[in-house]
């Protein structure tokens, strides 16, 4: 166990800095190019995340189940990691291609034409970051440490070249130029560490295909359900509305980095778990996880409920009020992904049963399109947010239908009325101490501590949470 909480601790800075920089460089660059260039950017890079999808097929999910399965096989490993960058190699030239021949034939894309070109490199360059495979090995560490120093540069970029409205072609470019960066230092340290094997043959490439049919129809339909609202609001609103939601969405993701830390690290657990039949360790691990997301979830949506307003006027600063209203309806996104990701990507991905978490999103998928379709002309932004919360609840549905027919796990409901129970006082911190502070950034600093603390007092000496009490324990026997 403490190698999955050494790897949870890298996991947690890296999603951390997930959170740190963009709260560093979003409210600088949103000031500049105001709503108008952040939903320009968005929308661009939406279609180049969702060519991004198609090229990869599933691999990033298929590499780090199968990655664990072998990892002290040396020449399994090889010849696994150089036929999964071959088809990811084959795909993106293809899809790139066929991009580039449509680009002239589609109004909207003419219109940023530099902006698609700039984004192929995007595609390519995704082949080679190979993050499946340092998952897969559970090199963590690695990944952390690359990532601080990649973004640290590319922060202080931005501040010194982003100066004004016009320069939001120089600003995606610099979201490019990091996924390029990420991509050298990945693939040239991976060749440390393994030898690529052109010894492949036909039957090697396509004994992948199928399994990575299912996987890679599960992520498309996330992801359909997770971008269309994007682009849907780009092709039935305006760039305006499109940076209203994107900001909300961007912000009520950041929960989410951090509850969706601690499954990236056991994926790889889990998958070995299962491949050598060691169901109990399987079992408690997956408890573990529930437990982890219900505790952590519910206090922040309480917090990001009482606080909406204030957070994205201090993200994004004042042009963006109206997306509060979308990060009030997105704050209950931490806890519905958490428990889909558990059941679906820690449970029946592991196990093998892949097809069915592409059933659940497929079911998710086409609830979010026709209710994007009704909801966006009516509501604009907040029908996208609506949309995205009704199809998240039916993914997670799906997902925990599914996984109890191949696993009983016993749920503690107990626990949960416990948790949403004495959690519900940390909505009315911030109105409290809003009667005291006028500051809107220290209001919610003020907030975020008293609400840390009262949380930490609960979970500790009423709830006695057992996450906490042995890590109190721990920190007591190291004192």
């Amino acid at each position: 166990m403490s190698s999955i909480r050494q790897n949870f601790i890298f996991n947690a800075i890296l999603s951390l800095s997930q959170v740190v920089f963009p709260l560093i460089t979003f409210p600088y660059v949103a000031r500049i190019i105001l709503p108008s260039g952040i939903g320009e950017v968005t929308f661009v890079e939406s279609i180049c995340r969702y060519l991004i999808l198609f090229s990869a097929l599933g691999i990033p999910i298929y590499g780090v189940r199968e990655i664990a399965k072998i990892k002290n096989e040396k020449n399994k490993l090889n010849k696994l990691f150089t036929e999964l960058i071959i088809i990811h190699l084959i795909i993106s030239i293809s899809i790139s291609i066929i991009f580039i021949s449509s680009i002239s034939f589609i109004q909207i894309f003419r219109k940023n034409i530099e902006f698609y070109l700039i984004g192929l490199l995007l595609i390519l360059s995704n082949v080679f970051i190979v993050e499946w495979y340092f998952q897969g090995i559970s090199q963590f560490k690695f990944i952390t440490i690359r990532n601080l120093i990649i973004k640290s540069i590319l922060t202080i970029l931005v501040f010194l070249v982003v100066k004004e409205k016009n320069d939001v072609l120089i600003y995606f470019f610099l979201i490019v130029i990091t996924s390029i960066l990420n991509a050298a230092v990945n693939f040239i340290y991976a060749l440390r560490t393994i030898e690529l094997d052109f010894s492949i043959t036909l039957v090697g490439l396509k004994k992948h295909i199928k399994p990575l049919f299912y996987i890679f129809s599960s992520i498309a339909f996330i992801s359909i359900y997770t971008l269309s609202d994007t682009i849907l609001l780009g092709f039935l609103t305006d760039e305006t509305t499109v940076g209203l939601y994107s900001t909300g969405l961007k912000v009520s993701r950041i929960p989410i980095l951090f509850i969706g830390a601690l499954g990236v690290v056991l994926i790889p657990k889990l998958s070995e778990h299962f491949y050598h039949d060691r169901l109990d360790d399987f079992i408690y691990l997956v408890n573990k996880s529930i437990k982890a997301v219900i505790t952590f979830s519910i206090p922040m949506i309480f917090f990001v409920l009482g606080l909406s307003d204030k957070i994205i006027v201090t993200f994004a600063g004042s042009n963006f009020t109206e997306a509060g209203g979308v990060l009030q309806i997105l704050s209950l996104l931490s806890l519905l992904i958490g428990l889909s990701n558990i059941f679906g990507l820690q449970i029946l991905t592991p196990m093998g049963k892949d097809k069915y978490l592409t059933y659940s999103v497929l079911f998710g998928m086409i609830i979010s399109l026709g209710l994007n379709l009704v909801l966006i002309p009516i509501f604009k932004e907040k029908g996208a947010a609506i949309s995205n919360i009704i199809a998240e609840i039916a993914v997670t549905s799906a997902t925990i239908y599914f996984a109890n027919k191949f696993i009983k796990l016993v749920i503690d409901w107990m626990f949960i009325y416990k948790s949403i129970i004495y959690a519900f006082p940390i909505l009315f911190i911030p109105i409290i101490i809003s009667k005291y502070v006028y500051n809107d950034i220290s209001l919610i600093i003020i907030a975020l501590l008293v609400s840390v603390t009262y949380f930490l007092l609960i979970q500790l000496f009423i709830i006695k949470n057992e996450l906490f009490v042995d890590l109190k324990n721990k920190l007591i026997q190291k004192i």
